[in-house]
Formats: C-alpha cells, structure tokens, sequence
C-alpha cells in the first residue's frame, strides 16, 4: 500500500477511496485510491476532476460520476480491495 492513502482514527483504519454514483441510483459506491488525484479516464486520456462522468457508460450500461475522495474504514471496502 502506497504511503499517505491510509490511516488510523480513534482505533479504525481507513483508506482513501473515490466515491462514485451511478445516474439514476441513490446508492453510491467506493473503491480505493491509487493517489490523491481523480480516476484516468482512458477515453479522455486524463484523470477526472470531481463532478466529471466517465465517457464509457458502467458495467450496468449508465453513466459513472466521480464524486471526489473520502476516507472510508477499511472494514468497509475489504471486498473491494485488490
């Protein structure tokens, strides 16, 4: 793990995460940071500002917002670790 994506509050650890939103959806969804900049889009060829949506439509056929980053604990997004 990269130094500065991690910490520890109060006893829990937690890790930088991007927080994403589907259109049309309520829920939102979190996966770890790789640094303290945006997602690459690879269709535009840069990293995603906050508010930005991928050009390539998800895995459920709509669109993906950025969100910006936030700290969630590690319990949290185990499944979503690589």
């Amino acid at each position: 793990m990269k130094e500065g994506l991690s910490r520890v509050v109060d006893g829990v650890e937690q890790r930088l995460c991007w927080r994403f939103q589907v259109h049309g959806r309520s829920d939102v969804t979190y996966e770890p940071a790789s640094g303290q900049r945006g997602p690459f889009d690879r269709d535009r060829q840069r990293h995603l500002r906050t508010g930005e949506t991928f050009q390539r439509l998800d895995r459920s056929g709509s669109p993906r917002k950025y969100n910006g980053l936030v700290w969630q604990p590690m319990s949290s997004i185990a499944g979503a670790l690589p």
